[in-house]
């Protein structure tokens, strides 16, 4: 018997923006080809890293420890320059110090972390639903707090969290895994070290869910051998422009005569 296939919040999200290069990615399988290392992606690794081992090892590091393990795990791909890798090395030295302040004041809340970058998925009959939560927190009161961070320039809202693909995903997993426990989830904003949370309503999950099982239908049937590239916004920062500005050429060129 074949295996299901798996939809994580990034393959949905990239068939969302372009069918094109989901496509590329994950069925020509030619990403390694075009796919470049971005600053925003190893700084974003890096600090994953960093807070991994931290609650790891239970919070207990100095900061000292932390800027060490920091130091260590530094991803040095996808910067234009030097003067540009310090910029960013400085700016995370900061996130990680600062989150550590973070760290303190809520472990005086007696809250567990039950998961770290743990990979967790549902069966949704026609696939497996599948995501990597950055981490999982139980409160006092039983409930799930699950956590994403974010390193960018932009601070999150609660408009936002419940707006957000990958954060609706991830509770609905855990939702299926824990019922009758309530779940909701946090972005933690790196830089400025503030956090948004949301959560679904049990209307809001349902509908979801619906919306989930109508979208992976479309994704896994899709006949992607008929679709052609289309000018969008996201063309301007997608790697596989290049790609697809050749066939606009010969296109224009077959136009023509």
């Amino acid at each position: 018997m074949p295996r299901k296939p798996t939809l994580s919040p990034t393959r949905i999200a990239t068939y969302l923006e372009c069918a094109v290069k989901y496509r590329y990615i994950y069925l020509d399988r030619i990403g390694r080809f075009y796919i470049r290392a971005r600053p925003y992606y190893s700084l974003g690794s890096t600090l994953h890293q960093v807070l991994h081992v931290f609650h790891q090892e239970g919070g207990r590091q100095s900061a000292e420890q932390v800027v060490r393990s920091y130091e260590q795990s530094w991803i040095s791909a996808g910067y234009e320059s030097a003067a540009q890798e310090q910029e960013y090395r400085d700016a995370g030295k900061e996130m990680v110090i600062s989150y550590l302040d973070a760290a303190k004041e809520r472990a005086v809340l007696a809250i567990e972390t039950l998961y770290l970058e743990k990979t967790m998925s549902v069966d949704m009959g026609e696939f497996l639903l599948s995501g990597r939560l950055d981490r999982v927190d139980r409160h006092p009161d039983g409930s799930l707090e699950v956590i994403d961070y974010k390193s960018g320039r932009w601070e999150p809202t609660p408009e936002e969290v419940a707006s957000d693909l990958a954060m609706n995903i991830y509770q609905l997993i855990l939702r299926r895994q824990f019922p009758q426990t309530r779940v909701f989830a946090t972005i933690y904003h790196l830089r400025s070290g503030t956090r948004a949370s949301a959560e679904l309503s049990e209307e809001e999950a349902e509908r979801f869910t619906r919306d989930l099982l109508e979208l992976g239908a479309q994704i896994l049937h899709r006949d992607y051998q008929q679709i052609e590239p289309v000018r969008t916004a996201a063309c301007d920062d997608c790697d596989f422009r290049s790609r697809c500005e050749r066939f606009w050429r010969q296109q224009e060129a077959l136009d023509r005569f």
